[in-house]
């Protein structure tokens, strides 16, 4: 663990503010989950809640399935981390292509460069899993041969409505 050197007091109700820097780099918001650990060194942790955390087998299996059925390059992006190819992390993606997969629904995109690092471009569509208001994660299906097929976005759509139904309250 690496100290910030920031102190703050909790108040008399037993709050604590985030400082903004914090907030800042580790991308929180109002209406954040924050979820609580207790190390046995008796260390109170915060990490930032992800309903899809716990669910990463799945979305690696409807990663899979996608892929097979849409015959397109398909991963699932979370807020730190993408299912689908162990070789790419969020921040080698494209701000670009990050500022289409954070909005709150579908969006296809053609000639987009995914990865800096890569000189290809792509078409292909975001389908957001958005639960009670919040952005969860969402599928990314992309193809070097030209727009996705009605057959690809619906496939996608549905495995993106399914997220949403499981995780609204």
């Amino acid at each position: 663990m690496k100290a910030t050197g920031i102190v703050r007091r909790l108040d008399d109700l037993g709050r604590l503010v985030i400082p903004k820097e914090i907030r800042r780099i580790y991308r929180l918001k109002e209406g954040d989950s924050i979820e609580f650990y207790v190390s046995e060194q008796s260390e109170i942790i915060l990490k930032k809640y992800s309903y899809l955390n716990d669910e990463k087998e799945t979305l690696t299996r409807m990663a899979e399935t996608l892929k097979e059925v849409t015959k397109c390059e398909v991963l699932f992006l979370l807020e730190d981390e993408i299912i689908g190819n162990d070789n790419i992390l969020p921040d080698d993606c494209s701000h670009e292509l990050m500022q289409l997969i954070r909005q709150y629904h579908p969006s296809d995109f053609e000639s987009l460069r995914l990865f800096p690092e890569i000189s290809e471009v792509f078409s292909g569509s975001i389908y957001p899993v958005v639960a009670d208001s919040h952005w969860l994660g969402a599928f990314l299906l992309y193809t070097k041969q030209g727009p996705l097929s009605t057959a690809a976005k619906s496939a996608a759509a549905v495995m993106s409505a399914y997220l949403t139904k499981q995780f609204e309250h």
